[in-house]
């Protein structure tokens, strides 16, 4: 791509707006606190069930989840509009399109419920569930539907929060119910309990929350006088956005948890729990970029709002270049060092498989930022459609990639028929799509988001493969002091490397604004 004046442009242009650096701190706090919740807790769940039980848990929620889809993309929607409409003043459109969306979803949680007590009988028919908790699995499916139905009514005003870019509001409801329910988990695993009082756990937890949610979203805005009605060419207009924002969700939910259900068609359970361990450090690798990609759509819409183009296109590859940073030394200790991480984690006899399998999806994580990052700023800019056939032709693929590769080569023959795809994807058709979408041209794409981070990471992939071999860790506490020694090693690079002058100057007066702050408080 190339500037006014005919130089091409090579490096990366300066960040666009401090208040995305605002709202992507705010993310980042709560998904630290959600993670080292998990960490904690998973490994103690894990043991207290046993592997078996465990992948039935997993297998259940797995298929819970997809309950959730009947969102059909509508709070995507609602944060788009809600964020043009508070920027335009328009307040009397939004209290339409939000109530509407109240409506709606009011009743669509009553189907999820009366679907989910369906999918309890159902799966015991279909999957390898152990005969000693067949009785329990339509119940867990049941509570798991409620859980389900509330998050549907909740996403309306968490949609409402996410469009007022009120990301600092949402990260301190996350973090509370985060809490709250890693608090009940332990009780439960006190007083003995099982898949039952999990499940009840989970939709208790979930209840608090909402409530909260809904309170939140009307006390800070205001104007937002909520009526029990809906209107139909507000509804038309939530799914002439919305519909295309469900399709991108449904496929990379398709992409993101058939291999747990193809798992647990054709292999034991057992299985299903190596790789939900593995997955599982990758969705917090992927919660981290999460942090950066959920600021994006809102503030696309307020930009594609007013027209501003050049600052979309530097919003893109800004978004798409800084989860790349962000997940590349994760990936390189992924696949260099997840097996002994996972032997220290949760116990050597999961490290060989569940390692193998974080090894080959580490690969597709380092992908995964941009990508994301790229589909969350097209969404925002209205371009929906491009989003839902690129994620709806890369689900098709791993589906039959992985129903391909299941039984002859197991669980990791599910993780390459995870990564495989993405991988494909992201390198050979994102590029374009973005460059379509909103301008961005291919090679500045390549160069911003992958050459320059690539490059950068390289000192801290060498200095860590040299530790695996020189010094293997004996425990956690000695595994996190390396990686900790040697993450200055990838912040040098991208600081030299992967940042301009201009955004290095930037983050120096930033600093330097906080270090004053600090001083005169």
């Amino acid at each position: 791509m190339k500037e006014a004046g005919g130089s091409e442009t090579v490096r990366p242009r300066p960040a666009p707006v401090p208040r995305a650096i605002r709202n992507v701190l705010a993310n980042w706090a709560g998904s630290v606190v959600a993670m080292v919740l998990s960490f904690f807790l998973t490994p103690l769940v894990v043991h207290y069930l046993g592997a078996s039980a465990y992948g039935v848990w997993t297998l259940l929620v797995t298929l819970t989840a997809y309950l959730g889809l009947l969102d059909l993309g509508v709070r995507s929607a609602v944060t788009r509009y809600v964020a043009r409409c508070h920027s335009q003043g328009d307040h009397a459109t939004a209290i339409r399109i939000v109530s509407t969306a109240l409506v709606l979803f009011a009743g669509m949680a009553g189907a999820t419920l009366l679907a989910s007590v369906g999918l309890g009988l159902a799966v015991p028919r279909v999957f390898n569930i152990p005969v000693e908790y067949r009785e329990s699995t339509v119940i867990v499916m049941a509570l798991a539907g409620a859980s389900a139905g509330v998050a549907l009514v909740n996403g309306v005003f968490g949609g409402v929060i996410v469009g007022l870019q009120r990301f600092d509001l949402i990260c301190a409801l996350d973090v509370g119910t985060a809490l709250l329910r890693a608090a009940l988990v332990l009780r439960v695993i006190v007083a003995g309990g099982g898949l039952v009082e999990l499940a009840s756990i989970q939709l208790v937890s979930r209840i608090a929350g909402g409530l909260l949610t809904a309170w939140v979203s009307l006390r800070f805005y205001p104007q937002l006088r909520l009526r029990p009605e809906w209107s139909w060419p507000h509804l038309r207009l939530i799914f002439s956005y919305g519909g295309y924002s469900f399709g991108a969700q449904l496929s990379a939910a398709v992409i993101d948890r058939s291999g747990v259900i193809i798992i647990g068609a054709f292999l034991p359970m057992t299985a299903v729990t190596v790789l939900a361990i593995a997955s599982g450090l990758v969705d917090y690798a992927r919660i981290l970029a999460g942090g950066i990609r959920t600021t994006l759509p809102p503030l696309a819409s307020a930009l594609e709002a007013r027209g501003r183009r050049q600052e979309l296109q530097d919003l893109m590859l800004w978004g798409a270049r800084c989860c790349t940073m962000l997940v590349l030394p994760i990936a390189a200790t992924f696949a260099l060092r997840g097996s002994s991480f996972i032997g220290l984690w949760m116990g050597a006899e999961y490290g060989g498989p569940a390692g193998e399998v974080l090894a080959i999806l580490a690969l597709r994580l380092v992908f995964l930022g941009a990508t994301g990052a790229a589909a969350n700023v097209m969404l925002g800019a209205g371009r929906p459609r491009a989003v839902a056939g690129m994620f709806a032709a890369e689900a098709v693929v791993t589906v039959a990639a992985i129903a391909l590769l299941v039984r002859p080569f197991g669980v990791a023959g599910v993780a390459w028929g995870m990564t495989v795809p993405g991988v494909a994807a992201g390198v050979l058709l994102w590029p374009w799509y973005a460059g379509h979408s909103v301008g961005v041209g291919v090679r500045q794409y390549v160069i911003s988001s992958w050459v320059l981070p690539v490059t950068a990471v390289s000192p801290f992939v060498a200095a860590t493969w040299l530790v695996e071999r020189l010094w293997p860790a004996p425990s956690l506490l000695v595994f996190f002091a390396q990686v900790a020694v040697l993450v200055p090693l990838a912040l040098l690079g991208f600081w030299h490397v992967s940042l301009s002058d201009h955004e290095r100057q930037r983050c120096l007066a930033m600093f330097g604004r906080s270090a004053v702050t600090d001083v005169r408080g």
